[in-house]
């Protein structure tokens, strides 16, 4: 059972210890897992320090071999006293030095087996080199061509054949032994070259000359055959011979060396491997237990307290919690849990008394909103009905006027050219006007009603500028406003008919709030996703106050022209409800007497 003051600890503390636990011990795995690597890369290490002294060992048997093969068939070696072959094996020596020193600064070179291993390797080494170099001072000794003792003993066989001294037969019979030995390695070609030369010595005792070049022709011969012996006639005698011998030895001794790392390797790795598994199961025995612990702490409280809020619950919260279920004096989250589920029931049973109060009062309430509600939907579809009316009956009559006009203007009689052109074309501005007005106000009532459907497609922004502008310049014109573009091919996503209202209004505002002599400069821009147009003026501006009421949706705004053109205050609330529609936005700068800038933004294709 676990003890009444762990009981008492927060549910975070238990978590948190029980945590604190298993990663104390995941610690120790670490750190003992990290002991095996470590362990592992210096015995990498080491083997590497090894293998390379089995491999540059190897390399110098081939310098060896190349030099008894190669070099010392070399005049240029008996003339420098030395050859590539050398140089490579003594820097082999250097390199292996290297290593050995290396393998002797790790620490498990400290192991007695490892240590006399090495230290024999090292010394097989350096007498392999001693015999190498007793074997270098025998080639050259020995000689080749005309080097060394093989460039000597030809000249005193040529002297005792050119001089006489000798009968030419008896010459050519030691000849033949010299050839024998020395090309064919036979040893009994030395005894008769030895029991020639000395018949020719006891015949020519009286001849003092042929004595003593005879003399130095054995003596020269005798030493280079005991070079040759010294150097070994074959692989299986002589320095060769020895040679061979520690090659082999130090090859076996590298063998037990490498298995002797090994077995250090594979016992530590067992011991440490067995280690790892007890803190293993150490871990999960423990993770295990302690789970089972806190998960029995932390639920059975839990069972209870799911319990006694059922029986509150069935109640309908005319009870607080059963004391003898959940102990409030508990000290963990479980006894703030009761306490303060308590105090909620009672807060509850207030606030059920009070809506049972009040239920009566807010249904009665509603039943007046929902009756308002629908008397101001049906205010609101009157209106709208009534502005449609208005504005489409106003709009026949309108455009008679303007019919008429026309035709008085085209038939008249008693008025000069000069009067009629005047006063109808002035009639025909202002009644025009009217019927923009109309216009607009149809829209606007289309657009509250919902009557306007919007059919989103591809469509070329620049041709409606374009054409807007075209329509409008004549206006322009009549002002002597000067409109410059500076427009780009952008295809956009939208409605054309409503891109169009909304270029042609914004465009028209300008031109009404823009003095004579003044400029209007539209340009497009585009990123991404969006393409911008931006209409600028250089009008009369408005103020911040006035500013903050173009879209207001409630209520119209409008200010006279500079020709005291007069417009009803819709047009940019439609161009903002028809920009809303079509995922884009407008946005408005300006001061007064410093001009207008209006920047609209349209989704472009492909990222609607």
């Amino acid at each position: 059972m676990i003890k009444p003051p762990f009981r008492n600890l927060s549910i975070r503390n238990k978590l948190f210890l029980s945590h604190f636990l298993i990663l104390l011990i995941n610690l120790v795995i670490i750190s003992i897992t990290l002991k095996v690597n470590d362990k592992r890369i210096l015995i990498e290490k080491l083997m590497n320090h090894v293998e390379s002294i089995q491999i540059k060992i190897h390399q110098q048997n081939e310098a060896k071999l190349d030099f008894l093969l190669n070099d010392r068939l070399d005049e240029a070696f008996y003339i420098n006293g030395n050859c590539e072959s050398i140089t490579q094996h003594n820097h082999l020596l250097l390199q292996i030095d290297q290593a050995i020193k290396s393998i002797n600064k790790h620490p498990l070179s400290k192991k007695n087996i490892i240590a006399e291993q090495i230290l024999s390797i090292t010394k097989n080494i350096h007498l392999q080199d001693e015999l190498f170099n007793q074997l270098i001072d025998s080639v050259k000794q020995l000689g080749f061509g005309n080097m060394g003792l093989s460039g000597i003993l030809p000249k005193y066989s040529q002297e005792l054949g050119n001089s006489k001294l000798i009968n030419t037969a008896a010459l050519t019979a030691l000849k033949l032994q010299e050839d024998l030995f020395f090309l064919h390695r036979n040893e009994n070609a030395v005894l008769r070259f030895d029991s020639i030369a000395n018949r020719i010595l006891l015949a020519y005792q009286n001849s003092p000359s042929t004595l003593l070049i005879l003399g130095e022709y054995q003596k020269t011969f005798k030493r280079m055959v005991k070079l040759e012996h010294t150097i070994g006639l074959n692989k299986k005698s002589g320095i060769q011979n020895e040679l061979f011998i520690q090659t082999k030895r130090n090859e076996e001794q590298l063998q037990h060396t490498i298995d002797a790392i090994n077995n250090i390797y594979e016992a530590d790795l067992k011991k440490l491997e067995w280690i790892f598994l007890g803190s293993i199961a150490v871990t999960f025995i423990g993770g295990l237990l302690l789970s089972y612990m806190l998960s029995v702490e932390i639920t059975n409280p839990l069972i209870i307290l799911n319990k006694a809020i059922k029986e509150v619950v069935a109640t309908k919260f005319k009870d607080d919690i059963n004391p003898r279920l959940i102990d409030q004096n508990r000290k963990d989250e479980i006894g703030q849990l009761a306490f303060n589920f308590n105090l909620a029931i009672r807060k509850i049973r207030r606030s059920i008394r009070i809506i049972q109060d009040k239920t009566v009062s807010l249904e009665t309430k509603n039943k007046q909103l929902i009756e308002n509600e629908e008397t101001l939907k049906l205010i609101n579809a009157q209106k709208d009905k009534f502005l449609s009316i208005i504005s489409h009956d106003m709009r026949a009559p309108l455009s008679s006027i303007i019919s008429f006009l026309d035709y008085y203007k085209d038939n008249f009689t008693n008025f000069t050219a000069a009067e009629i052109d005047f006063v109808s074309t002035n009639l025909s501005t202002h009644v025009k006007k009217v019927v923009e007005m109309l216009d607009e106000l149809l829209m606007w009532s289309r657009a509250q009603t919902g009557e306007i459907q919007v059919n989103l497609q591809p469509i070329d922004l620049t041709k409606i500028i374009t054409d807007t502008v075209e329509i409008l310049n004549q206006s322009a014109v009549n002002k002597k406003i000067t409109i410059t573009t500076d427009i780009h091919s952008q295809l956009i996503w939208g409605d054309k008919n409503m891109t169009a209202f909304i270029i042609r209004n914004i465009i028209s505002n300008a031109i009404k709030f823009t003095h004579e002599n003044g400029n209007i400069l539209i340009n497009t821009k585009r990123n991404k996703i969006n393409a911008f147009v931006t209409i600028k003026d250089s009008g009369v501006g408005l103020s911040p106050e006035n500013l903050g009421k173009l879209f207001q949706g409630n209520t119209s705004f409008s200010t006279f022209g500079t020709a005291e053109e007069k417009g009803i205050g819709l047009g940019l609330v439609l161009c903002k409800d028809f920009l809303d529609k079509q995922n884009g936005s407008i946005e408005i700068d300006s001061a007064p007497e410093s001009g207008t800038t209006v920047n609209l933004l349209f989704p472009i294709v492909g990222k609607q």
